[in-house]
């Protein structure tokens, strides 16, 4: 199409508009059906085809040119709405932080992602039920109850990790009930390893005994 047709088309108010002070006053072979096709666009029918089958039938003798013509000044699509997805990072972080630890912002965006995605709210409910068990001591005897959800679940991911306990279940049970940590232990060995480093290339094992026996 020439620009400069286009530009016409562009400016034009209605598709009347559209004829020239020295065209014929002669109405449009599809003046008639304006109403109707009016109406089909408020119902939200915008397909040109449908409607240019709907006029035939109701004795439109026009060409389909015409109408696609005046569908291009008439027809106004509505603006598909704009969803704002989160990261995949920040909805976990949403998830496994506590609850008190959440913004308001933060709870309402968490509650919009799970009512928009099933799936999710079935995994958020899962993940913040394990998180609870972990963060509170002597939950231990609501693991198998936990565990009997993720193995019934859909996702293979979480009853891998159910099969992970369970195979290790008396091992995860004492670290949820008992009141030990192995915590100490860990800063030992870091503690060490810290040392060892500092000692690369540097001198042989004698120094390094006594360098880990005096900070103990």
């Amino acid at each position: 199409m020439n620009v400069r047709t286009a530009r016409r088309y562009a400016r034009a108010a209605t598709a009347e508009a559209l004829i020239g002070p020295n065209s014929s006053s002669r109405p449009s072979v599809l003046a008639p059906f304006h109403p109707y096709l009016r109406q089909r666009l408020t119902d939200g029918v915008h397909q040109t085809a449908d409607l240019h089958a709907e006029i035939l039938a109701r004795g439109y003798q026009g060409s389909l040119r015409v109408l696609r013509d005046w569908l291009a000044i008439n027809r106004t699509r509505p603006t598909p709405a704009t969803v704002r997805v989160p990261s995949a990072r920040r909805i976990t972080g949403w998830i496994m932080r506590p609850g008190h630890k959440l913004t308001d912002d933060d709870r309402a965006d968490l509650a919009d992602a799970r009512s928009r995605c099933p799936d999710l709210d079935t995994v958020a409910d899962l993940a913040r039920g394990f998180a609870a068990l972990v963060r509170h001591q002597g939950t231990g005897h609501h693991l198998d109850t936990w565990i009997d959800r993720a193995r019934h679940c859909g996702y293979p991911e979480l009853r891998g990790f159910a099969a992970g306990l369970v195979s290790d279940r008396d091992a995860v049970v004492a670290g949820l009930t008992q009141p030990w940590s192995s915590g100490p232990v860990e800063g030992q060995v870091n503690r060490i390893k810290t040392i060892k480093r500092q000692m690369y290339g540097r001198a042989n094992l004698d120094l390094l005994r006594k360098r880990v026996l005096a900070a103990a």
